[in-house]
């Protein structure tokens, strides 16, 4: 096979990047939406870079895909995908190194991602190519005891500034506050005394919780357990899900407390040190 192209994410429409993202990952663990509106939602809040994106096309199709964010001086492959019959065929790889060359001429610090633990190809297509794992990141589902509370509906940016503040230090990509700050309606913050959450309604039966904050020295004196308890009266009956984007060593047993289990699904944060001396290891 000839030596794959890459041209420029940002000269193609928004409904052909999204209609080619789904089909670069079909079959995927977990299925993926054409849905452009979703599409663009990913873009904003993640801090993807079009410019900075790479697209394979051949016969007016997308067939390969790298999504690349960017936050200072760090890169993050926020997504990359094949169509099944290009796979395993030197594509991926290829891919990867154009993102890294980019990376280094942009004098940035690492390239990060996340991957789905479970898909084995993936994985050992960025260890190859120099990933570390950083950590494991997990999720939690079921649903939440009731009790009603006075809960404040707060700006999602009083609940940006309180992760900001409280918040623990190096956060995933997806945790950050930065990532916060870029969600918009049907996301909604609530807060009860010093302990602030995130919320969003995932159609009329799940809530994906999507952040938990309370001051440092507010903590286990029963604040955030109170309004999380207080979230699911006001949602009474509902399915309740973390996303398979915490640290597992972040709340487990909290959430473990609150009758949540953790789900299968997990995936690894893993990290490609560009500079001499930056590198990472399994926590």
């Amino acid at each position: 096979m000839a030596a794959p192209e890459f041209s420029s994410a940002l000269f193609l429409p928004l409904d052909r990047l999204a209609e080619g993202f789904a089909a670069c990952f079909a079959g995927y663990v977990v299925p993926i939406s054409a849905d452009v509106r979703a599409f663009e939602q990913r873009l904003r809040t993640e801090h993807v870079h079009l410019a900075d994106s790479h697209v394979m096309v051949r016969e007016g199709r997308v067939v390969a895909l790298g999504l690349v964010a960017r936050r200072g001086d760090v890169s993050r492959v926020a997504a990359m995908g094949i169509v099944p019959e290009l796979r395993r065929s030197g594509v991926g790889h290829a891919l990867l190194q154009r993102i890294f060359d980019d990376a280094r001429s942009r004098g940035d610090r690492s390239v990060g991602l996340e991957v789905i633990e479970s898909n084995a190809p993936a994985v050992a297509l960025y260890e190859r190519t120099g990933f570390q794992v950083r950590r494991r990141l997990v999720g939690w589902e079921g649903t939440l005891p009731e009790h009603s509370a006075p809960l404040e509906e707060v700006p999602l940016t009083t609940a940006v500034a309180a992760v900001l503040r409280e918040g623990e230090p190096g956060l995933p990509w997806q945790l950050a506050p930065e990532t916060l700050a870029g969600l918009t309606a049907p996301t909604r913050a609530f807060r009860l005394g010093s302990a602030v959450a995130v919320i969003t309604e995932a159609g009329p039966q799940d809530v994906v919780l999507r952040s938990l904050v309370v001051a440092r020295e507010k903590r286990r004196q029963g604040e955030g357990s109170r309004l999380v308890r207080g979230l699911a009266a006001r949602l009474p009956g509902r399915r309740w899900k973390v996303p398979a984007i915490s640290p597992e060593e972040l709340g487990a047993p909290f959430f473990t407390a609150m009758g949540l289990r953790r789900q299968a699904l997990t995936q690894l944060e893993m990290v490609h040190g560009l500079q001499e001396g930056e590198s990472s290891s399994r926590t």
